[in-house]
């Protein structure tokens, strides 16, 4: 009882970064109709920009930077994923989407992610960094653990998980009764339509973009100084979000969030599962997930098909 207690925080902590960077890919997708690849590795961009910030690109550790500087560090972090995320899809993928081009979208993406990658990789050469971490977690219960239920729960895992769902919320009070969100909404119900009523449908599109990365971003960033992180974290926090987008068909914000926090609660168990003398492990919870969920998305393809054969006979 007291390891799945332990599984279930700490897999919400991570579940809820993976769903805010998912809500990033839903919005996007029911806006344009594309996939942003590059969503992971412009948010890894964002933990990397504060960590410059904080700390430059020599070894840090988690309680040499002040919490004035921190701040400074998140925002910088934020406001450079914003940009980047927005300009990006502006300059590389808008003319292909316009276009009709599905082939020049999948491409720009992923060389936008290509070329984030490199940049990261021209600064922080070390296959590892610690993020500072200005917040006295550590004074808190037994050096930043609490027992709970017999289970022995680190307090920053708490910590990610609130502020990933106040984003989420945050995002759905914007989406929803905000005027940017009524003239996403019109866009995604019908962007001639919208762009006729003299709704400025490119512009908001590219706000969403930046806004959104943004918003992932800053879950990202308060989420790094809870473990150690190398120059593939962004792109593996992208497949996972990814995966929980595709859970849900890109049906909706809430429910790729909900499927974000669902992605990291297997992901833990698969870290801690152990049966009759067999362990998974940590090896095992980057791989497992990826392939539990395109067995997923493939059988509801095949269902999906299935229904309209049956519909057509």
């Amino acid at each position: 009882m007291s390891l799945a207690l332990q599984v279930l925080v700490s897999g919400l902590g991570a579940g809820a970064v993976y769903g805010l960077v998912a809500i990033a890919l839903v919005v996007v997708y029911r806006l344009t109709g594309i996939v942003y690849f590059a969503f992971g590795e412009l948010v890894g961009l964002a933990v990397f920009a504060a960590l410059l910030v904080a700390a430059g690109t020599g070894p840090v550790t988690q309680t040499n930077v002040g919490a004035l500087r921190f701040l400074v560090a998140v925002a910088v972090g934020t406001i450079v994923c914003i940009g980047t995320s927005a300009g990006a899809y502006w300059l590389a993928v808008h003319p292909h989407v316009a276009s009709g081009s599905v082939v020049g979208w999948i491409a720009a993406t992923i060389a936008i992610a290509y070329a984030v990658r490199t940049s990261i990789d021209v600064f922080f050469t070390r296959p590892s960094y610690v993020f500072p971490d200005p917040l006295p977690f550590q004074d808190v219960g037994h050096g930043g653990f609490v027992s709970v239920g017999g289970a022995s729960i680190q307090v920053r895992a708490f910590f990610v998980l609130a502020v990933g769902i106040a984003l989420a919320l945050l995002a759905t009070v914007v989406l929803r009764r905000s005027k940017l969100g009524r003239g996403l909404r019109a866009i995604e119900s019908d962007i001639e339509g919208a762009a006729i009523t003299g709704i400025p449908v490119n512009g908001l599109i590219v706000a969403a973009f930046g806004l959104t990365g943004g918003l992932a971003a800053l879950a990202a960033v308060v989420a790094a100084p809870s473990a150690s992180f190398g120059v593939d974290a962004g792109s593996l926090l992208g497949v996972k979000a990814l995966l929980a987008a595709l859970a849900v068909g890109f049906s909706s914000p809430a429910a790729g969030f909900i499927a974000g926090l669902g992605v990291g609660v297997v992901e833990a168990g698969i870290a801690n599962f152990h049966l009759a003398g067999l362990e998974l492990g940590p090896a095992y919870h980057e791989v497992l997930p990826i392939a539990f969920v395109l067995v997923f998305v493939a059988l509801r393809a095949f269902a999906t098909e299935g229904n309209s054969t049956l519909r057509e006979t």
